[in-house]
């Protein structure tokens, strides 16, 4: 019974995690292209190559899956607002549009995808719980 009632807030927590990061992230477009000193960008096509990241994982339900997309996009908002990132992999990651990169599993990269499902034999036991 009271794993039925803190699974919904569980769930609850972290979309609202991930609407704070993507709050976040919006209102810092315009400091990250001053601080990178981006002239020739558009702070418009930038906002939504980034709305099309956060919308490329909706459809993850795995929580351990969320969970670490949750801890990177973290990771990598901090870095870049600290400019501990290159211009390159900030230009990249600003003006890449998605829509065209191939999704597998909700936009896991099959990278993510192969460590996750069991890239390994002790990771696939860890997540599986043995």
């Amino acid at each position: 019974s009271n794993a039925a009632k803190s699974k919904p807030s569980c769930i609850m927590a972290s979309q609202r995690a991930v609407r704070n990061l993507y709050k976040r992230v919006m209102k810092s477009v315009p400091r990250v292209i001053e601080q990178y000193e981006f002239t020739s960008i558009n702070e418009t096509e930038c906002k939504r190559n980034l709305a099309k990241l956060f919308r490329q994982h909706q459809t993850v339900s795995l929580p351990e899956i969320k969970e670490m997309l949750l801890a990177k996009g973290e990771m990598e908002f901090d870095e870049t607002i600290r400019m501990h990132k290159t211009p390159c992999h900030i230009l990249k990651v600003l003006t890449t549009d998605i829509d065209e990169k191939l999704e597998l599993d909700g936009g896991v990269s099959s990278h993510e995808y192969a460590k996750l499902s069991g890239g390994s034999g002790f990771m696939s036991d860890f997540y599986q719980g043995k």
